[in-house]
């Protein structure tokens, strides 16, 4: 089998328990003779680098700077799209691998699974299965984090379609299939739990002897690790005569944005009292064989998380035969048998980590040693590499006999269709509505790109809407030539009901709308039929837009789902490839928006009828910017108007998401101002590095931050 495994952490690049989780994983499949190919990357690469690290696993890393379009999207979307690419460069060179395995973190298999979805050559032939560690739409509320905030919502979202759209979907632990059941539509892909796999490499079997006393907590030091409530219930116990110390391994730095400081430097503050009697200790990071050594000293190892998968760090300490005291709140509480191979405690339970931390300590040293015996046999039994390689292959192996594609997308959102006469149609005969006003100047670049169009049986209707420039009537004249173009003039009713008279004349199966002054690129419609064709739950197709004439930039678009979908527009919606009787149905142009937003406001009534779209991360359709135009006579009090109307006319779908509404207005302001959420708010392509994008990337990087912080001291002194 060629296995591929794609993460954002691979030794010596370690981060977590990520990195830990795909050593192992490769190591596993590796000893049964599969070729493992692992994907990482990293910054420090000129382009790719390309290794045989140990027999049968090739390391791949590359630079996620390489993929020209993807200078319009912020880091985390980014690093999705640069993934697609290089797993993509390498599918031609050594072809389709059997498996591709992903992470959920930071939505980095988005762009693959987009892709495989809309049937882009070998992506479409693709296995994808999708093991959920760290998504970040739930850490990051645990952590206190704002994460309506722009990119952090964003890449949630990512990761939520991620999850949505994989072939197979595989957890660590039951526990956090059922977090994360509240906050998406998971039940639907059916997660099953498969342990991580995990060889112990830190004991052979011996108990070590522990210093009498010795409390230790390693890992991050965050607040969804349970730290804060640790430290809450120690210092209690400390102010009551408790004397037993507490030593705090690694930490890290990470931000903790209530108080705007580094966690460390918060508890170093809050507790300080305590640290100088010495009953709180820092000894930092430290390398594998230094905390293997580290950690057999210890009496009692605390995991005292609020929310966890099935953290290495429980399965590192059993492996040693030490005792965990260890939260409710954890995949963990799926290997740890409280009482024989270690000890669970409930956080909304008052006294109850002192009193089962007080039980620990005053346990007999041989049942302590008994405790310990229990919890490596526990480690050896169910995250051992042979059975959770028969368990993951089983799965694997009935993944790879199934061909059978999907004829529904999974979206993250799920909205009842409002009828179900959904027919698939073979005929792929196109119109395309060209609604047409004073626009001679500009629309033989138009008629020329329709003319490069792959579609074969298709029509092209100009609706003109009462124009009265006189060279524009003359280009419609000379138009009229063309058999392959029909025209029809009407009085001037204005943009919304030109479509709309285009539409119903039509005689196509599939409607493209094309403004009088853009342009598309050859493929575009023909990919977007066959998309169409497939899905029966499909009924429009985008692509991102490339800017030209008086901008050249580009705009990312991105499938429409609600809630975001109800501050913003987030697709070419003036240029979009339809299903026409769902057009006609769901999606006609309101004349009332007198303004324009006609075709953001058709695109969410067609997702509220359940008629929902996809995009191509493509730029296959080219907007013209003109100082002249419609949208660039927008105001302010015009939009505000719009959105109000908007809003009023869907109240029963603005109502359904009117939280998520609230958070993202309030933690980035008014939605008028959106428009690419994979960067904050007002940075995009082109930007320069202002202040914020500057302090959150310092905040991202522990380094950085590090640098920053002693350079804030030594210029304040």
């Amino acid at each position: 089998m060629k296995y591929w495994l794609i993460t954002t952490e691979f030794p010596p690049i370690h981060g977590g328990g990520i990195s830990t989780y795909c050593w192992h994983t490769a190591k596993m499949f590796s000893e049964k003779k599969h070729e493992v190919t692992v994907f990482v990357n990293d910054y420090s690469v000129n382009k790719v680098s390309k290794e045989k690290v140990e027999e049968n696993i090739t390391l791949i890393r590359f630079n996620p700077n390489q993929v020209k379009i993807g200078s319009a999207l912020g880091h985390d979307a980014r690093l999705g799209l640069e993934f697609a690419n290089i797993v993509e460069l390498e599918m031609q060179q050594s072809g389709v691998p059997d498996i591709l395995e992903t992470q959920d973190y930071l939505g980095i298999g988005y762009y693959i699974l987009q892709k495989k979805a809309l049937f882009y050559p070998l992506f479409k032939a693709l296995k994808v299965v999708l093991t959920m560690h760290a998504p970040s739409f739930l850490y990051l509320d645990y952590n206190q984090v704002p994460y309506y905030n722009f990119p952090e919502y964003w890449t949630g979202e990512f990761e939520k379609a991620s999850i949505r759209m994989a072939d197979l979907v595989l957890s660590p632990s039951q526990y956090l299939i059922d977090q994360l059941d509240s906050r998406m539509n998971l039940k639907e892909k059916n997660p099953i739990r498969v342990f991580n796999p995990y060889r112990n490499n830190w004991s052979s079997g011996e108990i070590p002897t522990y210093d009498e006393g010795d409390l230790v907590f390693f890992g991050k030091l965050t607040p969804q690790k349970g730290c804060l409530e640790m430290l809450s219930y120690l210092k209690e116990m400390w102010d009551n005569g408790f004397n037993k110390p507490l030593t705090i391994i690694g930490g890290g730095l990470h931000f903790f944005y209530p108080f705007q400081e580094d966690m460390i430097d918060y508890v170093k503050k809050r507790y300080s009292t305590y640290i100088k009697k010495d009953l709180i200790k820092f000894e930092g990071n430290m390398p594998p064989e230094k905390l293997k050594e580290r950690l057999k000293k210890a009496h009692v190892i605390i995991t005292p998380s609020i929310v966890d998968n099935l953290p290495y760090a429980v399965l590192e300490s059993m492996a040693l035969g030490k005792i965990i005291l260890a939260s409710e709140n954890g995949g963990h509480t799926e290997i740890i048998n409280h009482d024989k191979n270690g000890f669970i405690f409930q956080h909304g339970l008052n006294g109850d980590f002192t009193k089962t931390l007080e039980k620990i300590l005053q346990l007999p040293k041989e049942q302590v040693q008994e405790i310990g015996v229990q919890a490596q046999n526990a480690i050896e039994v169910n995250t051992n590499y042979e059975t959770v390689y028969i368990e993951k292959l089983e799965l694997l192996s009935e993944l790879m006999s199934n061909d059978k594609q999907e004829d529904s997308f999974y979206f993250i959102e799920t909205v009842q269709r409002s009828q179900h006469n959904q027919e698939l149609f073979e005929n792929s005969k196109m119109s395309i509505v060209i609604p047409y006003y004073n626009l001679g100047e500009f629309i033989m670049d138009t008629i020329h790109s329709l003319k490069k169009i792959t579609v074969e049986d298709v029509e092209i209707i100009i609706v003109n809407d009462g124009s009265t420039d006189p060279n524009s009537i003359k280009v419609l004249e000379k138009l009229k030539e063309d058999k392959s173009i029909t025209i029809y003039n009407k009085p001037n009713q204005g943009l919304s009901l030109a479509r709309n008279f285009g539409a119903k004349k039509s005689t196509g199966d599939y409607l493209a709308f094309l403004d009088a002054d853009d342009t598309v690129s050859p493929e575009y419609y023909e990919r977007a039929i066959e998309v169409l064709k497939h899905y029966n739950n499909v009924s429009f197709i985008g692509c991102w837009a490339q800017y030209f004439g008086e901008s050249t930039d580009i705009w990312p678009t991105f499938n429409p789902e609600p809630p975001y979908l109800l501050t913003h527009n987030m697709i070419n919606s003036s240029a979009l490839v339809y299903k026409k009787e769902d057009f006609l149905s769901f999606g006609q142009n309101d004349p009332n928006l007198v303004y324009g937003m006609e075709d953001y406001d058709s695109v969410i009534s067609m997702v509220k009828n359940g008629a929902r779209g996809l995009s191509f991360p493509e730029l296959w359709w080219q907007y013209r910017i003109r100082k002249n135009s419609m949208a660039q006579s927008f105001t302010k009090n015009k939009e505000l108007y719009l959105y109000r109307k908007i809003s009023e006319k869907h109240k029963d779908l603005f109502g359904r998401y009117g939280t998520e509404i609230s958070n993202l207005l309030n933690h980035n302001g008014t939605g008028i101002h959106f428009n690419n959420p994979t960067w904050p708010l007002n940075l995009s392509k082109g930007s320069k590095l202002s202040s914020l994008r500057l302090a959150q990337i310092v905040k991202k990087n522990p380094t950085m931050r590090f640098l920053a912080k002693k350079i804030y001291n030594k210029l304040n002194k």
